[in-house]
C-alpha cells in the first residue's frame, strides 16, 4: 500500500510539472508569436520561457537562480523593462502555487525598480554649431522627457530673430548643469510659475548673474539660494535672525507631491568658524508643489552672526521629497463581473470593489493602496485625487467620469467612487485607471558654498 501510494504520489508531482512546463512554453511560444510584428528579441523571449520552467525545478537553488537571473534579464531603461514584463506570462491558475507567487514577486521587484529609476537625473548629449534654441530645445526635450516653453521676447515681432543660436558640446551633461550652460549662454532665465508641466524659458534681467555655478546639482533637483536676510530688533536685542531663502527646482518631468526640510539636518559654518545654531530646531518645513510650478522656495531660520562674519562658506542639508514614479495603466474588463478584482503594478494596489448603478448614475467604486508608508496618502493625498480615471466604450473610445466622490482615507490607502453618466448600462465597458506606479521618498542633499551676509 505505501509503495503504490507513493508511485500515485511521483505521478502527479511528474503530471503537475509537466503541465506547468507545456503551459509556460505555450505562453512562451504565444509571446513570441505576438510579438513577431513588433520585432521583440526572439533570443529574449526564449530566454524568459527557459527561465520561468525553471521555476518549477526540483531544487530550490536552481529555482532562486532563475528567479535572480530573470529580475537581472529586465533590464535598467524603462523601454528594456516595458518589454520583458510583456513577454513575462502572466500568473495563472494552472500553474504550481509557487510558481504563480515567483512571477508575481518578480514583476512587483522589476515595476517596483523602474518606478523609481524614473526619479534619477536625465542627461544630455549635444554637438551644437550655432544651432538654433529652438532647436536646441526640441533635443533637450526627446533625451530628457523635460518639456520647456519659449516665453523670451514676447512682445517682440517675431520670436525667433533673437540672436540665440547656440554653439556647446555636451556629453552625458546632467540636466541642470547642461542646461544652465545653454541659459547663460543666451542670456536667458527660468520662470518657475508658468503653470504647466514645463519650464518657462525667459528673457533675463541684465544684472542676472549666470546660473551655471549658481547652484548645487544633486540628481534631479537644482538648489540654490536666492536671498539672505539679516534682522536685528534694538528694542528687545534678543529678537535677532538670519534668514536664508533657498529654492529648489526640480526636472519638470517629476512633478514631486511635496518638499520638506527637517531643520535639524541644516548646518550652516561662517568665515569665522562660527557653526550657526537653528531656530526651532526641531520643526520640519512642509511645502505643498501646487500643479504646474517647476520650484519651490523654503526659508532656513538661523541666529543670527557676529559682525566679523562676512559670509557663510558651507551651507548642508537634506531636503525630503515626495516624488511619483513612473505612470502605470491598470485596465479592469468586464465591468458586469469585475467587483472584488485587485491589480498591482510596482508598490501600487488597485482594487474594484463594486459598481452599482445609483438612480441615473452609475458609481465605480475603487480603492488605491501603497506599499510604502511614506504619508504620500496621509499628509500630501491631493496627488491621489487627480489621477486619470475613464471607461472606455465597446468602440474604444473613452468615456470620461461625470466627477468622483471620497470614500475612504487611512494611512496608506484612499477609496474613491467615480461617477458615470451611461445611459445604456456598462454591459460590455471596462475600467481604466492611471497612477504613478510609486511613490518615491527621495532625499536631496546639498551643499552650497560661499553666500555672502549682508
Amino acid at each position: 500500500m505505501v509503495v503504490t501510494i507513493a508511485k500515485d504520489m511521483k505521478m502527479r508531482t511528474k503530471m503537475i510539472s509537466v503541465t506547468c512546463a507545456l503551459l509556460i512554453a505555450a505562453t512562451a511560444l504565444a509571446a513570441e508569436e505576438s510579438a513577431a510584428p513588433a520585432k521583440v528579441d526572439q533570443a529574449l523571449t526564449r530566454e524568459i520561457g527557459r527561465l520561468v520552467e525553471e521555476l518549477n525545478g526540483d531544487r530550490a537553488a536552481d529555482r532562486d537562480a532563475a528567479e535572480s537571473k530573470l529580475i537581472e534579464l529586465a533590464g535598467s531603461t524603462t523601454a528594456a523593462t516595458d518589454t520583458f514584463l510583456e513577454l513575462l506570462p502572466e500568473d495563472s491558475d494552472q500553474m504550481p502555487l509557487a510558481v504563480r507567487e515567483r512571477l508575481s514577486r518578480i514583476r512587483q521587484k522589476v515595476e517596483d525598480r523602474v518606478a523609481k529609476a524614473a526619479v534619477e537625473a536625465t542627461t544630455v548629449t549635444l554637438l551644437a554649431k550655432e544651432m538654433p534654441l529652438k532647436e536646441v530645445f526640441a533635443v533637450i526635450e526627446k533625451q530628457t522627457g523635460n518639456r520647456m516653453i519659449d516665453n523670451r521676447d514676447q512682445n517682440a515681432d517675431d520670436p525667433d530673430a533673437s540672436p540665440n543660436d547656440i554653439t556647446i558640446e555636451l556629453k552625458a551633461e546632467p540636466f541642470w548643469p547642461a542646461l544652465d550652460q545653454i541659459l547663460d549662454q543666451a542670456n536667458l532665465g527660468i520662470y518657475s510659475y508658468g503653470g504647466e508641466d514645463a519650464l518657462s524659458i525667459v528673457s533675463r534681467a541684465s544684472d542676472d548673474r549666470p546660473r551655471h555655478g549658481a547652484g548645487n546639482y544633486t540628481g534631479p533637483f537644482r538648489i540654490e539660494v536666492l536671498e539672505v536676510q539679516a534682522q536685528r530688533n534694538l528694542r528687545q536685542p534678543q529678537r535677532q535672525s538670519l534668514k536664508l531663502q533657498l529654492e529648489a527646482a526640480w526636472e519638470p518631468r517629476l512633478r514631486p507631491i511635496a518638499l520638506s526640510q527637517p531643520v535639524a539636518d541644516v548646518k550652516a559654518t561662517t568665515d569665522t568658524g562660527q557653526e550657526l545654531s537653528v531656530s526651532q530646531p526641531e520643526a520640519v518645513l512642509d511645502v505643498e508643489v501646487p500643479t504646474g510650478t517647476q520650484a519651490a522656495e523654503i526659508v532656513l531660520p538661523f541666529s543670527l552672526p557676529s559682525r566679523e562674519a562676512k559670509r557663510i562658506t558651507t551651507l548642508r542639508g537634506t531636503l525630503r521629497a515626495l516624488v511619483p514614479g513612473r505612470q502605470v495603466k491598470f485596465r479592469f474588463e468586464d465591468l458586469e463581473n469585475a467587483s472584488g478584482k485587485t491589480d498591482r503594478r510596482g508598490g501600487v494596489q488597485v482594487t474594484l470593489d463594486d459598481v452599482r448603478k445609483n438612480n441615473a448614475i452609475w458609481e465605480v467604486h475603487m480603492r488605491l493602496a501603497l506599499d510604502e508608508d511614506n504619508d504620500a496618502l496621509q499628509s500630501h493625498r491631493g496627488w491621489a485625487f487627480q489621477n486619470v480615471s475613464y471607461l472606455v466604450g465597446k468602440d474604444g473610445e473613452p468615456i470620461e467620469n461625470a466627477g468622483f466622490e471620497t470614500t475612504r482615507q487611512t494611512r496608506n490607502e484612499v477609496g474613491v467612487a467615480y461617477l458615470f453618466d451611461l445611459p445604456d448600462g456598462i454591459e460590455g465597458l471596462s475600467w481604466v485607471y492611471e497612477t504613478p506606479a510609486a511613490i518615491v521618498e527621495l532625499p536631496v542633499e546639498y551643499e552650497l558654498k560661499d553666500i555672502e551676509l549682508p
